[in-house]
């Protein structure tokens, strides 16, 4: 084991896992920090390395000081000479992870972003793998739930509108969302989920009638007035729409 592997785990193991008291919390992160700022003089470890000291010491390595210490420069490497190992050990380290991990700014993924300075966000991060390793199953689902996010978010304020990120959508905003939802849809077959009908079915739906409304918004007083008037159903998002 590569000694900057070594002296991590040498540190985690003078704390017991759960319930550390505030001064044990503040020696370790000393401790932590003081390794984080340690230069090693041995080579730094293989992807392959990572592969087997994450699956032994997973459950106190997910953190941002390992991430960003042990891990990314591993992937920065291989990531500049094009190759995608780095980037799907990445999303391997979601792995078992819940959405709201998938989605997080604190995930490994979303950390190596913020390292590029967002140059590549984790969408563009994950269609990178997936374009040479199109059945990595790690990455699919992260895409999965990134996209999920979206949908969901830009459907959450119906009755009042459709949202395209922060801001209202456009007209030339929808052609995007709806290639967005097919993308989701296609993901959702290919992991044999079946509890998105419901989301792909209102996405479609809602983009398809504010991009009719935003073409005739002067016949109305808001987006709710046109989907009254229009006898399309709505459910009230901002208030009853959430997934598992």
């Amino acid at each position: 084991m590569k000694q900057i592997l070594a002296d991590y785990i040498e540190i985690c193991l003078k704390f017991r896992k759960e319930y550390l008291s505030k001064p044990e919390r503040k020696q370790r992160h000393i401790l932590l920090t003081e390794w984080a700022k340690t230069r090693y003089a041995d080579a730094t470890p293989t992807i392959s390395e990572l592969y087997e000291y994450w699956d032994k010491y997973k459950d106190v390595s997910y953190n941002k000081i390992f991430i960003e210490k042990a891990i990314l420069p591993i992937v920065n490497e291989d990531f500049q000479n094009g190759g995608i190992e780095g980037l799907k050990f990445l999303f391997y380290c979601l792995r078992g992870k819940d959405w709201i991990d998938c989605i997080s700014t604190t995930s490994p993924v979303s950390i190596f972003s913020k390292e590029h300075n967002y140059k590549y966000s984790s969408l563009q991060l994950a269609d990178m793998v997936l374009e040479k390793d199109p059945d990595n199953e790690d990455t699919l689902k992260t895409k999965y739930f990134i996209i999920k996010e979206h949908l969901w978010y830009s459907i959450h304020e119906i009755p009042y509108g459709v949202l395209s990120g922060v801001n209202g959508a456009s007209i030339s905003d929808i052609p995007n969302m709806l290639n967005s939802v097919d993308s989701f849809q296609a993901i959702s077959n290919k992991l044999n989920l079946d509890n998105d009908e419901i989301l792909i079915e209102d996405c479609r739906k809602f983009y398809v009638a504010y991009r009719e409304y935003l073409q005739q918004v002067d016949r109305y007083s808001d987006f709710e007035d046109y989907l009254n008037k229009n006898n399309i159903s709505y459910e009230r998002y901002c208030s009853t729409y959430h997934y598992e």
